[in-house]
């Protein structure tokens, strides 16, 4: 047994974390906004990576549409998201090495991700983690990252206080949100430099970096 000292629970965001959907996600992007004759840039698409499928609605269409309209082209993007990553099965490095760690060691896990339910469920299906993890949190309806509701959810779900997590996470926006939740936070470079996620307590290329000792020296104090 390996022991993390306090920490009880990991608290895993889900895109660019357990796998890099992103190039699938902008794909379900272009296609459903070309259907709409609505124009898209890769790079401004790019700067939408973290968001609720409703805030990258109004980011890229910048100007007002209706509800009626944005929940349309967010439950088509999803379809055609989740049809594209049916066949991806591929890990991020280290990520279901430490996976496996925290459960044969007893530290609960958890998933909180803006996305949507049926996305969620189709990356746990991908990747056939859904076991791993005691709780499930979708961002739908809930306040957006950098606010820190998701996280203090899922601690609450799990039964731990937040002083006792540790959240996983690459955009700015969730690490910003794990910050002001009082867990501590390890930080990946998927889709983000590592100067710009500086506020996180550890910052790796990927999980495969990560050591034992690096864990427990977040949660030695």
């Amino acid at each position: 047994m390996i022991d993390f000292m306090k920490l009880e629970a990991v608290i895993w965001d889900m895109d660019g974390v357990l796998l890099d959907s992103g190039p699938s996600h902008f794909k379900a992007w272009r296609a459903t906004f070309e259907t709409y004759k609505i124009e898209i840039y890769e790079e401004r698409l790019r700067r939408t990576f973290g968001m609720t499928n409703q805030q990258v609605i109004q980011f890229i269409v910048d100007q007002p549409i209706s509800k009626e309209l944005t929940d349309r082209i967010s439950r088509e993007k999803d379809i055609s998201f989740q049809n594209i990553i049916r066949d991806q099965e591929v890990f991020l490095p280290g990520v279901k090495k430490w996976m496996e760690a925290f459960r044969q060691n007893g530290i609960c896990q958890a998933l909180a991700s803006s996305g949507s339910p049926g996305n969620i469920n189709a990356v746990l299906k991908a990747l056939a983690v859904e076991t791993y993890f005691d709780v499930i949190v979708s961002g739908d309806g809930l306040p957006s990252k950098p606010d820190p509701f998701i996280f203090l959810k899922a601690a609450d779900r799990l039964g731990v206080i937040p002083l006792n997590c540790l959240v996983i996470e690459d955009a700015v926006t969730g690490v910003q949100a794990a910050k002001a939740s009082g867990m501590k936070c390890i930080a990946v470079t998927t889709t983000n430099h590592a100067k710009i996620l500086a506020d996180a307590d550890l910052v790796l290329d990927n999980l495969a970096e990560l050591m034992t000792d690096h864990i427990r020296g977040l949660f030695s104090g």
